[in-house]
C-alpha cells in the first residue's frame, strides 16, 4: 500500500511537470508567426490609412494613424502624381545637389532594391536616412497604397498594427530569420550560411524542452527548408508542408506555436519579395488567416504577420542599435487576434525578439536570451485587450476585401501614434572619429602628388597609404562603415598606384 501511494504521488508530480506550461498567462493558447520578405514599414504602410489618392471618410478618420510619410492627411490631398515632395533624399548623401522623393509605385511590384549589410548601413548614412538612393537605388523610394496592399490595410484597420517594430539585424534575410529563432544576432552577414549554429540554441528546442508543441509549415516543402539548414541537429519531425497546417486546423491538432512560411520550399512566389506581385502574396496570406478564423482555434489564437527585413526600401525612422548587428530596419507587424485592439497602432519600440518574448512570457518559460528579455514584452501586450470577450472573426474574400471595410465596432482615435525615436543609432553607439580625417588626408595626398614637385610626391603617397590602411581595416574588421570605407580603399589605392608611377617616371628623367 505504501509503495502504491508513492507511485501515485510520483505520477501526479510528473503530470504536474508536464502540464504546468500548458497554462498560459493570457487567453492565447496558439501563436502563429508568419514572416514575409523584404518590405519596410513606409513602403507598405507609409500612407496608411488614407493612401493615394487619399480616402477621407469616417473609417480612415476613426482608426489610429501610424508614424509614416505624412504629418497630416491634408498633405496627401495636395499630392501631385503621388510624389511626396515634402520628403527629400539626396542622390549622393555626401554631395547633396539633387534630391528625390517617395513616389507612388502604381504597380503590384517594383524592381528589387539593392540589398546587403553594406547597402543597408549606407542607406542610414551615419545614422540618417539619406543614403537610400545612392546605395539601394531610386526604386527604394517607391511606396504602395491600398490598390496593392488593401488586404493588409484591412487587417490593420480591423486589428492592431505596430509602427515601431524593427527587424533583428540591419542585414540580409538569413541573419534576420536565424535571429527570429535564436533571440540573438548571428555573426555572419550573407544568405549562404550552413550548419553554423546548434539547434539547441533555438526557441524550438526550448519549446521541446518544456513539452510545448510546435510546427514549422512551409509552402511547397522540399527537404530541409532554407534557412533552417543554418542549424545543426535540427529535428525534421516538426517540419511540415503548408498543407498539413490546414489539416491540423480541421483535425484539432494545431501545435501551440506555429511558423507559417512562404519561403524555403521549392517555390517562393508568394513570399512578397520584389519583384513578386505583393497582392498575390496577400491573397495566399488571407487563405491562411481565414482558415484560422474559421477553425475552433480562433478564440485562443494570435497571428503575428511581419517581414524579415526592409529589403532596401526607404523608411524615415533610423533603427536603434542594441548591439553591433542591429536592430534592423523598421518593418510592419500586424497583430491579428480576437483580443487585438481594433484600428489600433502600437508605437512601443519592439522587435523580432519581442515575438519570442511573447512565447516565453505566455508559457511561463525562462527568457531565451537577454535580448528577448529586454525587448519590451509589455509594449507588445499593449496591443491586446485580454479583459474583453473575444471578437468574432472577420473573413476577407474577393467579395469584401476592397479597402476600407466597415469597422467591427465604433472607435475613434484619429491621431498619429508617433514613434519615440530618442534612441541611438549605430553611428552614435559605435562612432569612428578617425573616418572624418580620411577625406582631408586623401585630398591633401592627391594634391601633393599632382603638383610638379618631386619632394612632395612621397609625402602625398604616404598620406594615401595611411588612408588605404585605415579604410582596409574598417572595411574588413569594423564593417559597420564598409559602405564608405570601400570607396576610400579604391580611391586611395588608385592614388597610391598613380603617385608611384609618377614618382618612378620622374626619377627616370
Amino acid at each position: 500500500m505504501k509503495r502504491l501511494l508513492i507511485l501515485i504521488l510520483i505520477s501526479i508530480l510528473l503530470m504536474s511537470i508536464n502540464t504546468f506550461h500548458a497554462n498560459t498567462v493570457t487567453p492565447i493558447k496558439h501563436v502563429i508567426i508568419i514572416i514575409e520578405e523584404n518590405h519596410s514599414f513606409d513602403n507598405l504602410f507609409g500612407t496608411y490609412p488614407f493612401g493615394y489618392p487619399p480616402i477621407i471618410n469616417n473609417i480612415t478618420l476613426s482608426v489610429m494613424w501610424p508614424d509614416g510619410l505624412y504629418n497630416n492627411y491634408t498633405q496627401l490631398e495636395g499630392t501631385k502624381n503621388g510624389v511626396l515632395s515634402w520628403i527629400s533624399v539626396p542622390t549622393i548623401p555626401w554631395f547633396p545637389l539633387s534630391y528625390s522623393h517617395p513616389y507612388y509605385a502604381n504597380a503590384y511590384d517594383t524592381t528589387d532594391p539593392s540589398e546587403g549589410w553594406t547597402e543597408y548601413h549606407g542607406d542610414y548614412w551615419f545614422g540618417k536616412p539619406i543614403g537610400f538612393i545612392f546605395y539601394s537605388g531610386p526604386q527604394s523610394m517607391a511606396y504602395f497604397s491600398y490598390q496593392q496592399t488593401g488586404i493588409l490595410w484591412d487587417y490593420a484597420e480591423e486589428y492592431a498594427l505596430a509602427d515601431a517594430y524593427f527587424s533583428p539585424v540591419l542585414g540580409l534575410t538569413e541573419p534576420n530569420r536565424v535571429a527570429y529563432l535564436t533571440g540573438f544576432s548571428p555573426n555572419f552577414y550573407s544568405d549562404e550560411a550552413y550548419n553554423v549554429l546548434p539547434f539547441n540554441e533555438t526557441i524550438m528546442y526550448q519549446l521541446e524542452k518544456y513539452n510545448i508543441s510546435w510546427g514549422y509549415f512551409v509552402y511547397n516543402l522540399n527537404g530541409t527548408p532554407w534557412p533552417l539548414n543554418a542549424f545543426t541537429g535540427i529535428n525534421m519531425v516538426h517540419i511540415y508542408d503548408l498543407s498539413e497546417f490546414f489539416k491540423d486546423l480541421k483535425n484539432n491538432s494545431l501545435p501551440s506555436v506555429s511558423w507559417v512560411m512562404f519561403l524555403g520550399g521549392s517555390s517562393d512566389a508568394y513570399d512578397m519579395h520584389p519583384p513578386y506581385n505583393i497582392t498575390a502574396g496577400e491573397i495566399e496570406l488571407a487563405k491562411v488567416i481565414n482558415a484560422i478564423m474559421e477553425s475552433d482555434y480562433w478564440n485562443s489564437s494570435v497571428i503575428f504577420i511581419t517581414f524579415d527585413e526592409g529589403g532596401g526600401y526607404y523608411d524615415h525612422i533610423t533603427p536603434p542599435a542594441i548591439n553591433y548587428y542591429g536592430l534592423g530596419q523598421r518593418i510592419p507587424l500586424l497583430i491579428i487576434s480576437p483580443y487585438a485592439k481594433e484600428g489600433y497602432v502600437d508605437n512601443y519600440t519592439i522587435s523580432g525578439y519581442t515575438l519570442l518574448a511573447f512565447i516565453d512570457y505566455n508559457w511561463h518559460l525562462p527568457w531565451l536570451t537577454n535580448y528577448v528579455k529586454n525587448s519590451d514584452i509589455q509594449g507588445l501586450l499593449n496591443a491586446f485587450n485580454f479583459s474583453s470577450k473575444p471578437r468574432p472573426p472577420i473573413i476577407l474574400s474577393p467579395s469584401n476585401w476592397t479597402y476600407p471595410i466597415p469597422l467591427q465596432y465604433p472607435i475613434h482615435y484619429g491621431y498619429i501614434a508617433v514613434v519615440n525615436s530618442d534612441y541611438k543609432s549605430y553611428a552614435e553607439v559605435y562612432p569612428v572619429p578617425s573616418l572624418q580625417y580620411l577625406l582631408p588626408f586623401e585630398i591633401i595626398g592627391i594634391a601633393l602628388i599632382v603638383v610638379k614637385k618631386k619632394l612632395l610626391r612621397p609625402i602625398g603617397i604616404l598620406l594615401l597609404l595611411i588612408v588605404l590602411g585605415i579604410s582596409i581595416y574598417y572595411y574588413n574588421f569594423y564593417n559597420l562603415y564598409s559602405f564608405i570605407a570601400e570607396y576610400y580603399v579604391y580611391s586611395s589605392l588608385i592614388g597610391v598606384l598613380g603617385g608611384t608611377a609618377l614618382l618612378v617616371k620622374g626619377r627616370k628623367r
